[in-house]
């Protein structure tokens, strides 16, 4: 884990930073460590210096609100790398952008249109809907409200982990 939790004033979750913008706020007065910060196992340790998992600024910041942008890894994420019509988990190499309604009769491209899907699944399924090629869809396609949430989806499941145990919500 080389990403640390930065969090607010009132220790609501801002974002995840590197380790060496961390360290800058560390150094120039802005941050603190979070009051969870209780043993060694807290800290990353890189190039002999001990950096805290988890920041707390020292002044508060609102939390903004970011809209997520429409892009390929972003669906490929909601859809947690799952092929939206057989279930089946792929690498990001092997998935494609499926439209529910398809492009050829005017589908628009957006969140609530488009999943993650196989090769082999969004070949069978061409350019019908899923009803007319006999597919049913996992789950309906819709857009992510919760930009952090979202964004911690990204990190790996151990960064997860740390920063529930220390009771900050980050899914």
């Amino acid at each position: 884990m080389n990403r640390v939790l930065l969090l607010n004033n009132e220790n609501e979750p801002l974002r995840i930073c590197s380790w060496k913008r961390a360290l800058k706020l560390l150094i120039n007065g802005k941050a603190q460590c979070a009051k969870s910060i209780q043993n060694i196992e807290d800290y990353l340790s890189i190039d002999n210096t001990q950096i805290p998992k988890v920041i707390r600024l020292n002044y508060n910041v609102a939390v903004p609100y970011k809209e997520l942008p429409f892009c390929r890894e972003n669906v490929f994420v909601r859809d947690e790398y799952t092929c939206q019509y057989c279930g089946k988990k792929f690498p990001a190499s092997e998935l494609t952008l499926d439209h529910v309604y398809p492009k050829s009769r005017f589908g628009p491209d957006i969140w609530e249109n488009i999943v993650a899907c196989c090769k082999e699944c969004n070949q069978y399924k061409a350019d019908k809907t899923p009803k007319e090629a006999g597919m049913k869809l996992l789950r309906r396609p819709f857009r992510p409200k919760d930009y952090f949430e979202y964004e911690m989806k990204k990190y790996s499941y151990s960064d997860q982990l740390y920063w529930q145990s220390r009771g900050y919500k980050t899914a």
